[in-house]
């Protein structure tokens, strides 16, 4: 399936930064090697479903798109959205373990993503639990005893590698939680900045209602830089369970 050019950079995007993101450990104290008494305790949202209703602004060169999306998760299970223009919703997607599924109402087309297209298309290996993990925000990268650890300004710096990347992560000492990641490799000059703001409690955890995400890359050698601007106007923990509705149209067309 040939994916195209704005599709291909937004799901770049969101895998490098799942990729980087994903998991961590709540309340669990993590002691580095070259210093017993350094210690970093790290926050994790707790749920079984999630709501939120969240902006979104992407940006790559002179192409601009917004959208406003409705956004379901079942923990572990199943992450379900709409993206709207502030009037008519255009898109509605599901993420399974399995898949990235796309019913595009303005051309009546559905398209299918397995994962193991999206890793072979991205060279990066592509599961449910990368896109959650953006989602939630839960960070960073699981921090070993090979990584190296200090503290500056009262915020705790991690620097990590992992194969072929290098990972700098600053950790605010108040809030236990990611506040700036940059990302990049060896391979090419591409650079990954997610930078978060506006934390509010959610169920007494700092959450993040402010997210930008910014990838600097070079085709054929020509700086390009592309944003995704995140805004949720509401975040919520649910106690009961959500419905995830997702009727394909017998007349679209499969792609």
């Amino acid at each position: 399936m040939r994916i195209n050019n704005t599709t291909r950079t937004l799901l770049w995007l969101l895998a490098l930064s799942a990729t980087l993101t994903i998991q961590s450990c709540s309340k669990k104290f993590l002691g580095f090697r070259y210093d017993p008494k350094a210690e970093l305790s790290l926050e994790e949202i707790e749920f079984d479903y999630f709501s939120s209703r969240t902006k979104f602004k992407y940006k790559d060169g002179n192409k601009k798109n917004k959208a406003t999306a409705n956004i379901r998760i079942k923990r572990d299970s199943l992450i379900w959205f709409t993206l709207t223009n502030g009037v008519i919703e255009g898109v509605r997607g599901q993420i399974t373990q399995d898949s990235l599924v796309l019913i595009d109402r303005l051309n009546k087309q559905v398209i299918r993503y397995s994962f193991d297209d999206l890793t072979k298309e991205f060279k990066f290996k592509f599961n449910y639990d990368l896109f959650q993990a953006v989602l939630i925000g839960d960070m960073p990268f699981e921090v070993s005893q090979e990584d190296v650890l200090e503290k500056q300004n009262n915020n705790y710096i991690v620097a990590q590698t992992n194969g072929d990347m290098t990972i700098r992560n600053k950790i605010s000492s108040k809030t236990r939680r990611l506040e700036n990641l940059k990302a990049s490799t060896s391979l090419n000059k591409n650079t990954l900045e997610l930078k978060y703001a506006d934390f509010k409690l959610l169920d007494d955890k700092p959450f993040a209602f402010k997210a930008l995400m910014t990838l600097t890359y070079f085709p054929e050698g020509k700086k390009e830089e592309a944003t995704i601007d995140i805004e949720h106007n509401r975040a919520r923990i649910e106690t009961k369970p959500l419905r995830f509705p997702f009727n394909i149209p017998a007349r679209y067309e499969r792609k």
